[in-house]
């Protein structure tokens, strides 16, 4: 592997500018000698189907806005003389889409730097869309939040007009509990606003002190767009999770949810 120079670029126009990029190579008979390949690193991505099934898959550029270009030399840490030749460097800027060069004396990226690069490119993903329906979490949540605040000012009324000693620790012991209740009711109400996925992973990854596993809680990615609860993780764990449930597995993708969370607690070690 070779040398490397990062080139900037209009951010979603990575693998067009890459197409073209290599079309004009392919006329140029020193920027074939010169240039070895050009990289876009990008993340595999497939969708969970409502009616079964995966869908196409989508490519994302890890770094938006950078293709890099790998040279047929290599460089050591000391060499700041590193470039591309004029006619090539002519070539690339007259190329739609490409903004800024990153080709000046000690920009090159060494051969091991651009390889380790390389090898953070992560492997294929799935993204599972479920709805959510937070007009009704949010209704819900207020009512509960509401009853509890009233139990609070309702044993608190109780201390403050209680006539003897027992009556007061009575009543006191009444409001901290009421306290401690609505103190969980709005954590609870924080997070389960976030989405169900969301909390029952936090949940089991609270769990999941000292187990070898927690690594496979890391690689599931949740967030809610747009009503929708959107969660990402790597095909591979897709095909574990239908490997160990095989009998029960129908992969719409309120299953798919289900049957997920089922194999990461019982990794984790947890029911």
């Amino acid at each position: 592997m070779g040398a490397a120079f990062a080139i900037q670029v209009m951010t979603g126009k990575e693998n067009n500018v890459k197409k073209l990029m290599e079309w004009a190579f392919s006329k140029c008979e020193n920027a074939q000698k010169w240039v070895k390949a050009i990289h876009n690193v990008t993340e595999s991505t497939v969708r969970v189907l409502s009616e079964g099934g995966l869908g196409k898959v989508r490519e994302r550029a890890i770094m938006p806005g950078y293709i890099f270009l790998e040279m047929n030399y290599d460089v050591d840490q000391h060499n700041q003389s590193a470039a591309i030749p004029a006619d090539i460097w002519h070539l690339i800027k007259s190329i739609p889409g490409v903004l800024k060069q990153f080709t000046s004396s000690g920009q090159v990226i060494s051969a091991d730097e651009f390889q380790q690069m390389l090898g953070l490119e992560p492997e294929e993903q799935v993204e599972v869309v479920v709805s959510t329906d937070e007009s009704s979490i949010v209704e819900t949540e207020a009512t509960q939040v509401s009853e509890a605040e009233g139990a609070v000012q309702n044993a608190l009324h109780q201390v403050n007009t209680a006539k003897t000693v027992e009556e007061r620790v009575e009543a006191e012991n009444v409001l901290e509990s009421a306290e401690k209740e609505l103190e969980s009711m709005i954590e609870k109400s924080y997070e389960e606003s976030v989405g169900a996925t969301a909390v029952a992973l936090r949940r089991i990854q609270k769990s999941a002190k000292g187990s070898s596993e927690k690594g496979i809680i890391a690689s599931i990615k949740v967030m809610i767009k747009n009503g929708k609860e959107r969660i990402c993780f790597p095909k591979t764990l897709l095909e574990k999770i239908i490997s160990c449930n095989i009998s029960e597995c129908k992969s719409s993708p309120n299953n798919v949810i289900k049957l997920l969370l089922k194999y990461v607690r019982q990794k984790i070690g947890i029911s």
